[in-house]
């Protein structure tokens, strides 16, 4: 008998969630599978109890959460380097990666890949001395995640991070940052605005920011806006976002890579996965690890 274990965020998406999780363990159960299921409590919680499930012999966790609980519950997987396969249910308020993966919130959708061992062999990232899956980024738009309220995440959803996006943007004109970084074996240095290692090209609900990227190909795709003179510039360097012509702009630079270090002068915070990871200098590369991750994408 095939053992599952759920963790869950509470915090994640809206008040109503814990029907649908109660939804999913039935439908499992009725299936025959042996299912535990453990609410997340803070910092943490889903990367600890994903290496619990490891010890304790499951075959399958499934993350119920946005991209944070995600992350913690791959940080676990590679810290002990577990051959569990990875679920993913997306509560959160933007839930990239899962929905690149062409997951949604439909609980049949994900007990049928489960039944049907539909996976995908997918590529970690790192970030200095945590992993990614999604993607690693740094600039004034890249820690809008982080700080944004949890409460207001809850409450609000995606419009939280609209309202911060919004609040932030007079800044970002005036507060572009000297990026020196390495593509491999290349030597780069520009002002820039933003910078994103991407897994998927599905990035803070924009479904094509590094329209090329792949999450088996074993590359890193590397996206950086360079400073501009005006605001009107760098509107249309986002407005270009939306169908991906932005990396054909010349004040864009996109590379694939095995590794990028990158290093300032400035205090660039670098946000993986929606959650804070430190500040530059920092290397990137891929783990030897891969997740298997249920899937209705086959790339």
């Amino acid at each position: 008998m095939r053992k599952i274990k759920i963790i869950y965020n509470p915090t994640s998406g809206s008040q109503g969630n814990k029907k649908t999780i109660d939804n999913i363990s039935c439908k499992l159960l009725d299936k025959g599978y042996l299912i535990q299921k453990v609410y997340t409590t803070g910092q943490n919680s889903a990367y600890e109890e994903t290496i619990k499930a490891d010890k304790d012999g499951f075959d399958i966790v499934i993350a119920c959460g946005g991209d944070g609980t995600v992350n913690e519950v791959v940080n676990g997987l590679v810290k002990v380097k577990s051959n569990m396969k990875l679920g993913i249910f997306p509560l959160g308020t933007v839930n990239d990666f899962a929905y690149y993966l062409g997951l949604d919130t439909s609980s049949k959708t994900l007990t049928e890949l489960i039944e049907e061992d539909e996976f995908i062999n997918v590529d970690i990232g790192i970030a200095g001395e945590k992993n990614f899956i999604n993607v690693a980024a740094g600039g004034l738009l890249a820690n809008v995640g982080h700080e944004t309220a949890k409460g207001s995440k809850a409450m609000f959803g995606r419009l939280a991070y609209v309202a911060e996006g919004i609040r932030i943007i007079p800044d970002i004109i005036t507060n572009d940052f000297n990026l020196k970084y390495k593509i491999d074996d290349k030597e780069y240095e520009d002002n820039v605005y933003l910078f994103l290692i991407a897994n998927s090209s599905s990035i803070g609900g924009f479904k094509k920011a590094a329209p090329n990227a792949s999450v088996s190909d074993g590359y890193l795709d590397c996206v950086i806006i360079k400073s501009l003179d005006k605001i009107t510039d760098l509107a249309q360097v986002f407005l270009q976002v939306l169908s991906g012509g932005h990396i054909n702009n010349d004040d864009v630079r996109y590379f694939h890579a095995k590794k990028i270090e990158m290093t300032s002068d400035s205090s660039i915070e670098v946000d993986v996965d929606g959650e804070y990871a430190g500040e530059l200098p920092m290397e990137f590369k891929l783990s030897d690890y891969k997740a298997k991750v249920f899937a209705n994408s086959k790339e």
